[in-house]
């Protein structure tokens, strides 16, 4: 099981609905992939680099690409 699956089965679990959980699923996501990037910089993100972030998961590239971007 996957981690979206194990989040998706947690919220049904805790009794939210599917629209509950198709709302709140994608910003969950995002919100770990965050912490993903934070982790592999090994450091704390300014507030700048925090909204760039979020900025560059909600169009869709990936961890490993955002953490190349600003290792540089």
């Amino acid at each position: 099981m996957d981690v979206e699956e194990l989040i998706r089965a947690a919220l049904r679990e805790a009794g939210y609905g599917p629209d509950a959980v198709g709302s709140a699923l994608p910003r969950i996501m995002r919100i770990l992939q965050a912490e993903d990037v934070r982790v592999a910089l090994g450091r704390s993100l300014s507030r700048k680099e925090r909204a760039h972030v979020r900025l560059q998961l909600e169009i869709g590239l990936n961890v490993s690409e955002i953490v190349a971007e600003l290792q540089r």
